[in-house]
């Protein structure tokens, strides 16, 4: 990795004196060279271990998706107003015997009353017709003040509901956002949102799924009466964050409709309260269902996240399905128990996806997401009513 320092005002020379400094070197070694960029991603950190973090994600990111990296490292706190930029190429030999695949990075280092330059800065330096993502790690993301700044140009922002300080008020947030990102007027452009905590349960929605892909079983999945989603918090208060959301998908895609005072909190556990349609002749007969989100102590070494889902359904003929965390890491167990059959049980592999992983994912989506849409504003109801 080649790195030089710039003065700002000179990025754009220094990247193509770059570029011909990379091609004299491929010319002498025989190791040919290809400039690819499919997008600019443009990230924002608030100190350096963050930023060699999201360095490091950029250049992974190259084997997938070559882009032009801007990361912004922004410290208003800063007494002294001072600004600088560095510029270096990101290459990634994906495979022996053909040429590295290189996209670049410019890193642009803010203090004091100098970040607010920051703004102005990244919108001269996108790469015209390319997608803009903008990726906001952190607590707080949507107080940053590049959102405003940039949004007029940003195709996806991408946030993570695990790092949220405030997860309920968080969620209220998100949902506001992904309904209206606050585009100018008139603006025709459309913003995607992409949460990474979301992108992380993707495992567990399919196994759920997988119990009603059988004749046998789908009849089921329109009489859960109860769902008990259990969750490892990580360190500090509990975020629910995930549970709300593993709510939100169920109960927006097998139409669940909250009560009015739909939340109760008890103890650590949340309950939910809502009702859907009964089977029968009668649409306009309903059953109440009840989803518990509880936080439980996992393994000195287990990590943050779901730990258990369970469906159950009461009425009529029992029938129970779970998916849990096993003792061998990255596994878990499913099992499906109804009434008058032996049970099934099965031993699947549901590891917890790499960070690099989901970014990748999320940057393979080329357009909103309206399963998570769904999900993520039925949430937001029930949020709303912890905030």
């Amino acid at each position: 990795m080649h790195v030089t320092r710039v003065d700002i005002s000179a990025i754009e020379r220094e990247l193509q004196q770059l570029w011909q400094e990379r091609a004299s070197e491929a010319a002498r070694t025989g190791q040919a060279v290809t400039r690819a960029l499919t997008l600019n991603l443009v990230a924002r950190a608030t100190e350096p271990q963050l930023a060699e973090r999201i360095s490091a994600m950029a250049h992974e990111l190259m084997a997938s998706h070559p882009n032009r990296a801007i990361l912004a490292i922004c410290r208003p706190a800063a007494d002294a107003p001072q600004i600088d930029a560095w510029v270096q190429a990101n290459c990634l030999l994906t495979a022996p015997g053909v040429p590295q695949v290189c996209g670049e990075q410019i890193t642009i280092d803010a203090h004091g009353a100098a970040t607010a330059q920051v703004a102005s800065l990244i919108l001269a330096l996108l790469v015209p017709d390319l997608p803009v993502v903008l990726w906001l790690p952190g607590a707080t993301p949507f107080n940053e003040p590049l959102l405003p700044r940039l949004i007029g140009v940003l195709d996806r922002l991408i946030v993570d509901s695990r790092e949220l300080d405030e997860p309920a008020r968080g969620l209220v947030r998100m949902a506001a956002f992904e309904r209206d990102p606050g585009l100018p007027a008139g603006s025709a452009r459309r913003v995607a949102l992409s949460d990474l905590g979301w992108a992380a349960l993707t495992p567990w929605r399919e196994l759920t799924a997988q119990f009603f892909d059988t004749r046998p079983l789908l009849p089921h999945l329109r009489r859960i009466d109860r769902v008990a989603i259990d969750y490892v918090p990580a360190p500090g208060p509990p975020n629910p964050a995930a549970g709300l959301l593993v709510a939100g998908w169920l109960a927006s895609c097998l139409g669940w409709t909250p009560l009015e005072d739909a939340v109760r909190v008890v103890g650590d556990t949340l309950q939910l309260q809502l009702r859907r349609p009964a089977l029968g002749d009668d649409p306009n007969t309903s059953r109440p269902v009840m989803i518990s989100i509880t936080p439980v102590t996992g393994t000195p070494d287990a990590p943050a996240g779901l730990a258990a889902l369970r469906l159950q359904a009461l009425d009529g003929v029992t029938a129970d399905f779970r998916v849990a965390r096993a003792d061998t890491a990255g596994h878990v167990f499913t099992t499906a128990v109804i009434a008058g059959h032996p049970p099934l049980h099965r031993l699947a592999r549901c590891a917890e996806p790499a960070l690099i992983d989901l970014l990748a994912a999320e940057l393979r989506l080329l357009s909103r997401d309206h399963t998570f849409s769904a999900a993520l504003h039925m949430a937001a109801r029930f949020a709303s009513q912890l905030v």
